[in-house]
């Protein structure tokens, strides 16, 4: 099936970046399961489509595949510089920027997907990419906004976009002018964005005002959410935006496959960990694709994760400031830790590859130590397994303050907030076997968040597995009507 024998067609644009890569790749899978003859087809950079086909080669025919070139060096960027993942904080505006050249090569393949005059087309892309509704109305197409984030997040992350430059009161309060029941602190701000380099200051103001002012001009917002899930957050964003905002989440990575010999290995190691100890005894502890902790942060937690004496798996990666995809280097990891917790069995350290789904889908996995980006808490949530918050970045900090403050199903570590802002951050071996101790133990505590974590498991099973009356369905329906495709 192609674009020339649909009637409908759907094309996706996520942000290059892993997390929002791999949540329009399952919103893709529901959206052909749902309509078999809509032609799907999700562009991006000639090295990102390239991951993506050997990503999906296994006999995946739902959708279709579109590389719109780009070539980083004529934008000033390094080789290889088509993701996010990886690219340095103080870069990240050259990035934006770059991304915003691939509107002429967008535009022209919009053109003609809707040369055929009977096709109706339909363009979901990223916030991060707001200039395509410019594309999608020249062209004549329904536009939405696929929100890869949570509600709540989304909702703050939005009102500090709209109100730059932001200037914490005395206390170091943020007070969001939308929301005035939300108060954010300062250090819950990124610093480059709370305190951007003179030298990108206007540029980070420009683009983002850039994406605020188009994001009013789209059809919908779809958010990888479930209603009952986040009620505050998407009354938040509804009273903002005044269009639809269709929660149409979960949309969880399944279980991944192993491949190769290698990740074979890997996989059958973690499983004869994980049986080898009792149920919700091990900590997993990760920190994503994209982020780090600092190198005297990765010797305090290995420090503390040895001395509480219980079973751990950490998918481990270099600190900040280092190649997050290259070696471990001895020194950052207290002498002869490795060694001294396989031997007694009481780790796991995953260099690379790391099948979380499956690790939190195991029955020995009792919590998670997570940055708290929203795929990790939608995987985490779906299985029923509590947090211990340790966010990093954006609105990770929004994520863990609403699993937090609204179900109790995270326990955020203490003094571990302040993006960048190494002056701000107070984290240490004693804090940490501390919240660890708390999560893990058999405390009252640890016995709520489990029981309350278990209730939302139940309410994203309702939403994903409830057939045709489920809160995932109907917001489908509503998405293809408001698009006006066949549903």
């Amino acid at each position: 099936m192609t674009a020339a024998t649909s009637k409908n067609v759907v094309v996706l644009f996520p942000f290059p970046g892993h997390g929002h890569l791999a949540a329009f790749l399952s919103f893709a899978g529901v959206l052909h399961r749902a309509l078999p003859d809509v032609a799907i087809t999700l562009v991006s950079t000639p090295r990102n489509v390239a991951s993506l086909r050997r990503a999906t080669s296994a006999g995946h025919d739902s959708f279709l595949l579109h590389e719109l070139p780009f070539v980083p060096a004529d934008h000033g960027l390094p080789a290889g510089w088509e993701s996010s993942d990886g690219v340095p904080h103080n870069r990240f505006p050259d990035f934006l920027e770059a991304l915003e050249v691939l509107q002429p090569a967008f535009d022209d393949f919009v053109a003609g997907a809707t040369a055929a005059g009977d096709v109706a087309v339909c363009v979901v892309s990223d916030p991060f990419l707001a200039w395509t509704v410019t594309v999608a109305r020249r062209r004549g197409c329904a536009h939405a906004f696929f929100v890869s984030c949570g509600a709540f997040g989304s909702a703050v992350v939005h009102s500090l976009w709209s109100h730059l430059p932001i200037r914490p009161d005395e206390a170091g309060r943020i007070l969001l002018p939308e929301y005035p029941d939300v108060v954010i602190h300062r250090s819950q701000v990124s610093s480059n964005v709370l305190h951007p380099p003179t030298a990108v200051k206007h540029r980070v103001e420009a683009f983002f005002g850039r994406q605020i002012q188009l994001g009013y001009k789209t059809d919908a917002l779809l958010i990888n959410t479930v209603e009952e899930f986040e009620p505050t957050g998407l009354a938040m964003l509804r009273r903002t935006f005044r269009l639809p905002v269709i929660p149409i989440g979960p949309l969880v990575r399944a279980s991944t496959k192993t491949t190769s010999p290698e990740t074979d290995a890997t996989a059958g190691a973690i499983t004869s960990f994980l049986d080898s100890h009792p149920p919700s005894s091990v900590l997993y502890v990760s920190f994503g694709s994209q982020f780090s902790i600092q190198a005297e942060h990765m010797a305090e937690l290995a420090a503390a994760l040895e001395a509480t004496g219980r079973p751990f798996v950490w998918a481990v990666k270099p600190p900040d400031g280092h190649n997050i995809n290259g070696e471990i280097q001895p020194k950052w990891l207290p002498d002869g830790f490795e060694e001294r917790v396989t031997a007694t069995k009481k780790g796991l350290l995953l260099h690379g590859w790391a099948p979380q789904v499956g690790i939190l889908a195991h029955h020995s996995t009792g919590a998670f130590l997570s940055h708290c980006g929203w795929n990790s808490v939608l995987e985490s949530m779906t299985h029923g397994v509590p947090i211990i918050g340790w966010p990093l970045a954006g609105d990770q900090y929004y994520n863990a303050k609403m699993l937090d403050e609204e179900w109790g199903v995270c326990l955020r570590v203490e003094g571990a907030r302040g993006d960048m802002d190494m002056s701000a951050i107070i984290v240490d071996k004693a804090t940490l076997v501390a919240v660890v101790e708390t999560v893990m133990s058999p405390t009252a505590k640890a016995a709520e968040m489990r029981q309350r974590a278990r209730a939302i498991k139940e309410i994203m099973e309702a939403a994903r597995e409830g057939g045709h009356g489920s809160s995932a369905n109907q917001a489908l329906e509503e998405f293809f009507k408001t698009m006006k495709l066949n549903g």
